[in-house]
């Protein structure tokens, strides 16, 4: 696999959104990232090296829909815009543009798979082992980046969910993302109504990650520490965050 072709490529189709709009820049990091969280997990796993380089690539396109989710809608939330996973895996491998990034179509259907859902709620049951490894490789190096991108939007004062934001230190958390947390589970994207609800939505990303490698990384690289580290004003909120904290604690 020719990486460099792959990066001036990826460039190339980002060049035609809107480079003012920090979004843009945001996702393009990120994607770039998340690829070197993929071929550090796929190394980890022991994975050869053809499959290192394919769980590379899912990563540097698995957000390539949210370029024109972000140009089309002004968001990154998906039920109020569209699912940015699905839309990416359709114009890659629907509309064939796949090939303007690699030529080698044996592993369409894993990469398929991986890209169209890296953000469910869960994964389809009628995968096979291989795309499933996939799949869970890439949702699981999207979460350990995920964590950095909230700890710098906090430490910065960044609203990176572009959510309500408005006296976000007394803000309340919902009892619909609480009943998630209590069962370590992801929240729904549905549920979260304001700043708050979407931070302890990342919170519980961590009882989602799959390897064990992956929760190590998660706690060498500092960032899911950082986000730990903010407090409420709002006395309810604060007691449901101590009550999250025990639960990743103990997990």
């Amino acid at each position: 696999m020719n990486r460099d072709f792959v990066i001036s490529q990826f460039k190339s189709y980002v060049a035609d959104f809107d480079a003012v709009d920090e979004g843009v820049s945001l996702k393009f990091a990120h994607s770039l990232r998340v690829s070197a969280w993929c071929e550090r997990l796929a190394k980890a796993l022991h994975l050869s090296q053809d499959d290192v380089d394919l769980a590379w690539i899912i990563g540097v396109l698995h957000d390539i829909g949210r370029f024109e989710q972000l140009r089309e809608y002004h968001t990154f939330i998906d039920y109020q815009s569209m699912d940015h996973a699905k839309y990416g895996a359709r114009y890659l491998f629907q509309d064939g543009h796949i090939r303007d990034f690699w030529q080698d179509d044996s592993q369409d259907a894993v990469m398929e798979a991986a890209i169209s859902q890296h953000n469910v709620y869960r994964l389809a049951d009628d995968l096979s082992p291989r795309q499933r490894l996939f799949c869970q490789l890439i949702r699981d190096a999207d979460k350990l980046d995920i964590f950095k991108v909230c700890a710098d939007g906090l430490r910065k004062g960044q609203n990176v969910w572009r959510v309500d934001d408005r006296d976000v230190e007394n803000q309340p958390i919902s009892e619909a993302v609480m009943k998630e947390a209590r069962q370590k589970k992801l929240v729904p994207t549905q549920v979260k109504k304001t700043f708050m609800d979407f931070y302890v939505g990342t919170l519980c990303f961590y009882f989602d990650l799959v390897y064990d490698e992956s929760r190590k990384l998660a706690r060498e690289q500092g960032y899911f520490a950082e986000i730990l580290r903010f407090h409420s004003q709002n006395p309810d909120s604060e007691a449901k965050l101590n009550e999250i904290r025990c639960l990743i604690q103990g997990d």
